[in-house]
């Protein structure tokens, strides 16, 4: 574990939301940050390699318009009970009060592999990471979030990458990660059942589902043959964030699923690909 960046404590800035993103040094939670941060809003990024995240806070913070102010970054490894405790904690130190606290850390795994060719460690830090991983932050962020001032309806958001059984379907990755995937959409629905029965009127849990997005950990041991379709599919990060974000800042309620494009035109461009990958290339 690495030591937090940024300014010390307070609200987040005037007018602004207080915003968490695992997973944040590069891909889409990079893309997010960058997004909030044009928005207004104060970001805590954390990631686990702390030699990458401080490379994507000098990135931002170069950008200017008060990011260098309202960027804090911790480098953790949140599938860790106490890295999930060290990152909610810090979270509740550097802005206040968490108006949004988005679960994107994930991993794919390091092969793209029939399950029986998998190495045990592999399956094992996979679905730790996606499922394990995403229910002990939940656990942090609502904890937290019943810290802060009461609401009758929700004004604090949590929000989790899990899939669709289409995304599942239409995904080139392992067994292990669309599982794994498929599961914390679950723990979504679940987690909302929970607090509804609880009486629970201040928090809302929404599903974020960004598609196919061209990072490195979507390219990672992809075989050739998929690659037509992830090449038809797969948008940029920036791409993306830009049509996540301004969603994400204006949730109301609770149960909503945030989409970049919807399952149609996702089937649509699926079907698209096929013939390509069904040729190879």
């Amino acid at each position: 574990m690495g030591a937090a960046e940024g300014a010390a404590g307070g609200e987040a800035a005037a007018g602004g939301l207080g915003v968490v993103i695992t997973g944040g040094s590069r891909g889409l939670g990079l893309a997010m940050a960058r997004r909030f941060l044009a928005a207004g809003d104060t970001v805590l990024l954390c990631a686990r390699d702390e030699a990458r995240l401080q490379a994507a806070r000098a990135e931002l913070a170069a950008e200017g318009a008060g990011a260098e102010e309202r960027l804090h970054t911790l480098a953790c490894d949140v599938a860790q009970p106490a890295g999930a405790e060290r990152l909610a904690e810090d979270a509740a130190a550097r802005l206040g009060t968490i108006h949004r606290w988005i679960n994107n850390a994930g991993t794919a795994g390091r092969h793209k592999r029939p399950l029986a060719e998998l190495a045990a460690d592999d399956i094992a830090t996979t679905c730790a990471t996606n499922l394990a991983g995403s229910m002990q932050l939940c656990a942090e962020a609502i904890r937290r979030m019943r810290r802060q001032p009461p609401a009758a309806s929700p004004r604090y958001h949590l929000l989790n990458l899990g899939f669709s059984t289409l995304g599942a379907y239409l995904s080139r990755t392992s067994i292990p990660h669309r599982v794994s995937k498929l599961a914390v959409a679950e723990l979504s629905r679940q987690l909302r059942r929970e607090l509804r029965e609880a009486g629970e009127t201040g928090i809302g849990v929404h599903e974020l589902r960004p598609g196919l997005v061209r990072t490195g950990l979507l390219l990672a041991d992809m075989p050739e043959r998929a690659r037509p379709v992830v090449d038809r599919m797969a948008e940029p990060p920036e791409r993306v964030a830009e049509a996540l974000v301004p969603q994400v800042r204006r949730l109301s309620g609770t149960g909503r699923v945030i989409r970049h494009r919807s399952q149609l035109r996702l089937l649509l461009r699926g079907l698209a690909a096929a013939p390509a990958a069904r040729r190879g290339g």
